[in-house]
């Protein structure tokens, strides 16, 4: 095989990517604000070879770089422990050791686990010919090490040197566990929020925004699709080779192989060094070359269609016949999902009109092995309908809106009674306060307030958040283990002490002892007969304490200083049912002990119906522990009550703008705080003046950058709520919820997890969408053109629920 052209992770020439909105995909030397990038794309669109861009850009500026690979089989910690272990002494010539030792100490202490030794003793009686023997055993590791996290590992590194970026690098996450795709989510957050100077780094398949929204219900990740190749990218990386190694070209053959490589610049390629190889790129040589690699590839082809489900297949089919996607037989949902899953897999490609198959060279397999006419293949070169955009100057957005967790203007809440929603402005009603609503309403920036409101007057805030990678206890032992010196310099070492000593019986678990009888006879040193017998002891097990016993040491210590005391926990949503049976319990605890120790938390609508479920136990009977506690719901905000946070911020910031671009924004915003920030973000970012014209244009440009999420969304929701999805993006103001009658229920449990998710909103009478950047999503995506009523909704089995027909009624098609 000819050189000229490089290899996929080494080409000849590379070319610097673009997304369909012509911003920058490969990082460059101004890293971005955002603190955590995923590159995502089906296989061979480049991914693996920007995160070596990115470890060549950290090369040439000294930056340190960590990579390693995840893997279904071990834990991702384990692999960073490995990989930071071996650039240790690197790291140790060039910060010192002295700076290098709380790094050495928290990657030992990442993977560090008890070695489950056991101490004994014995006593044996008798120096003749018989021996008697006692004996007992215990373990000699009574309490669990909780370690450390990657959070700390990303610290330590960060503090290296606060100048030098720090680059974490996962490639191939689509391999990752459940496990480890929580954590990465995890480590954005904490890189987000830290101000450390350490980015991670991402890349996996298509679906890995998918999977990393299921493991936790977010994708803290900027998200960089790498799509098809232009024409003109493709050009340049088979002619500039071609110039600088001296090879005579013809512009024809050029032009024949770029359009067979239909993108790809790995089946480009392999095109070019086929035609080099069959006497070089002409006209016909270029023709035999794409005829002998797509005979060389029927075997590959063969592959792909073997593994492909009968849905896929059925896709596949149709899409290579120019067949629409609406006349599949069969459910609408699972043709979709086919479809999604050949997308990510690069047998196909999105269009505007009808998804495309990637390698024309299939396609004409596909045909040829189906007996169909193959139609011609549509040019895959990026939509024109959506310009390049210009980056403005860097100084606009954080500097205008401030951060997430510390915006420029802060908007005051208010619940239906008109009474304050944050507890700065409003005591609690009792220990536990409950914030609740859909995503990017403010709960996070809620608890952002108490905390700042503890800071302010001198209380301790612990604060944790919820996760499905380990208990709610460990992770309030190690958040409070860490507030060991604050607990002692506001309640004294006596208090802190009691503390510290609870914290590890809250560790602790049982030492199963054992103890044994042996009986010897005969001559020692020569020749015994051992007669022996061990069984566990009768001891009662020494079970540790609970997070009840940790409440009341914390209410004793409060009460004794009459200083209030706040346990925060966000993002419940994430919680295990066990670890919200242990905030039922902590919460009635409180309530009894009223103690000056509060319980402050967050999570959607769909919590606090886990939590009535979790107050019942094994049974799931609800008790009353929910009822009482102070739950403040965050809703949707009104236009009104919208505008100033963006429009008191860019006065302020003396920042050119319109009244009508400020409306435009608030209305795409949709009552949601989050989405008005990012799209004013965008904006900021196009223009250092907002008119409507780039309101409008950010608002596109937004929707489009958002597509992987609303993918990700769509592709994790049941078929049952993509019915409900479906019928919500083509109807106004939105779907009529069915009287209270049998037809009703299916619709409320179908709707159930998109309204916890922000998918969807419900009034009193309707069920709509919540973003109208999802809704434009979906109308693209489904394409239809006919009123529907109530959507068909469809069992767990598949089979759809029966319901009596309605006039109007038609069948939900994908009519693209």
């Amino acid at each position: 095989m000819s050189q000229v052209f490089g290899t996929p992770r080494l080409p000849a020439h590379a070319v610097a990517r673009t997304d369909r909105l012509g911003r920058a995909i490969t990082l460059a030397p101004v890293l971005p604000e955002r603190r955590a990038i995923l590159f995502t794309g089906p296989p061979g669109a480049g991914k693996t070879r920007e995160l070596d861009h990115a470890q060549e850009l950290a090369a040439r500026h000294g930056w340190t770089a960590i990579r390693v690979e995840a893997s279904a089989r071990e834990p991702l910690e384990h692999r960073f422990t490995r990989a930071i272990g071996a650039d240790l002494s690197k790291l140790r010539r060039e910060f010192g050791g002295f700076r290098v030792r709380k790094l050495r100490r928290a990657v030992r202490d990442l993977t560090q686990r008890q070695r489950k030794v056991q101490h004994g003793a014995e006593v044996r009686i008798g120096g003749g010919p018989v021996q008697f023997v006692t004996k007992k055993q215990w373990d000699a590791t009574p309490q669990d090490n909780l370690g450390t996290t990657l959070h700390d590992v990303a610290d330590r590194l960060g503090e290296l040197a606060p100048d030098r970026p720090v680059l974490l690098m996962v490639d191939n996450v689509d391999a990752a566990s459940p496990y480890d795709l929580a954590g990465l989510n995890e480590l954005a957050e904490h890189l987000e929020h830290s101000g450390r100077p350490v980015w991670l780094v991402a890349a996996g398949g298509s679906l890995s925004t998918s999977r990393l929204l299921a493991a936790s219900q977010r994708v803290p990740f900027e998200v960089r699709e790498l799509g098809p190749m232009s024409d003109a990218e493709l050009t340049s990386i088979l002619t500039v080779p071609l110039e600088r190694a001296g090879i005579p070209y013809e512009q024809a053959g050029v032009d024949a192989l770029v359009r067979s490589a239909n993108g790809d610049p790995g089946r480009l390629r392999t095109l070019a060094d086929t035609a080099l190889e069959l006497g070089g790129i002409t006209a016909g040589g270029a023709a035999a070359a794409i005829e002998r690699v797509q005979s060389r590839s029927a075997v590959l082809y063969q592959a792909r269609w073997d593994k492909s489900t009968n849905p896929q297949k059925a896709v596949l089919a149709a899409v290579a016949g120019g067949q629409p996607l609406a006349e599949i037989p069969g459910q609408w949902q699972q043709i979709d999902e086919a479809r999604q899953e050949l997308v990510a897999r690069g047998l196909i490609r999105e269009s505007a009109e009808q998804p495309l198959v990637a390698d024309p060279g299939m396609q004409s397999w596909l045909n040829k092995t189906l007996s169909q006419a193959a139609p011609q293949v549509p040019s895959l070169a990026p939509a024109a309908g959506i310009p390049s955009l210009e980056a403005g100057p860097a100084r606009t957005a954080g500097q205008v809106l401030g951060t997430a967790r510390e915006p420029s203007y802060t908007v005051d809440r208010q619940d239906a009674e008109g009474r304050p929603i944050s507890l700065d402005q409003r005591v609690p009603g009792g220990t536990t306060v409950l914030f609740t609503g859909e995503p990017g309403m403010g709960k996070s920036r809620e608890l952002e307030r108490a905390q700042g409101l503890a800071a302010r007057e001198g209380w301790i805030a612990v604060r944790v958040e919820a996760s499905p990678r380990e208990p709610l206890e460990n992770r309030l032992i190690r958040a409070i283990s860490q507030d060991l010196d604050a607990v002692r310099e506001h309640f004294g070492a006596g208090a802190a002490r009691t503390l510290k000593k609870d914290l590890d019986q809250l560790a602790g678990r049982s030492r199963h002892p054992q103890s044994g009888n042996e009986v010897r006879v005969g001559v020692p040193g020569a020749f015994q007969v051992v007669a022996k017998e061990q069984h566990e002891s009768d001891e009662v097990d020494e079970v540790g304490s609970t997070l009840n016993e940790l409440a009341d040491r914390l209410g004793e210590i409060a009460a004794a200083k009459g200083e209030p005391l706040l346990l925060m926990v966000d993002n419940l949503d994430n919680a295990s049912d066990r670890d919200l049976v242990a905030v039922t319990e902590l919460s009635a605890r409180l309530e009894q002990n009223r103690r000056p120790v509060f319980l402050i938390a967050a999570g959607s609508d769909r919590t606090t119906s886990r939590l009535l479920a979790a107050s019942g136990g094994q049974a799931g009977i609800e008790t009353d522990v929910v009822s009482r506690f102070d739950i403040r719901k965050l809703e949707p905000f009104t236009d009104a009550e919208l505008r100033p946070a963006l429009a008191e911020p860019l006065r302020q910031a003396a920042v050119p703008h319109t009244p009508e671009a400020v409306d435009h924004l608030v209305r795409a915003a949709n009552g949601n705080p989050a989405r008005l920030r990012a799209l004013a973000t965008t904006a900021l970012t196009l223009s250092t003046t907002l008119t409507t014209p780039v309101a409008e244009q950010a608002t596109t440009h937004h929707d489009e950058a958002s597509r992987p999420l609303y993918e990700a969304a769509w592709h994790n929701c049941t078929p049952a709520e993509k019915s409900l999805l479906a019928q919500a993006a083509q109807t106004t103001p939105g779907i009529p919820l069915p009287p209270a009658t049998n037809s009703r229920w299916p619709v409320e449990s179908a709707a159930t997890r998109p309204l916890a998710q922000g998918l969807l909103r419900a009034t009193p009478t309707h069920l709509t969408l919540a973003n109208p950047g999802l809704r434009t999503y979906l109308q693209t995506r489904l394409n239809h053109t006919t009123p529907h009523s109530t959507p068909q909704l469809t069992t767990a089995s598949g089979r759809p629920t029966p319901r009596t027909p309605e006039r109007g009624d038609r069948p939900l098609h994908l009519n693209r």
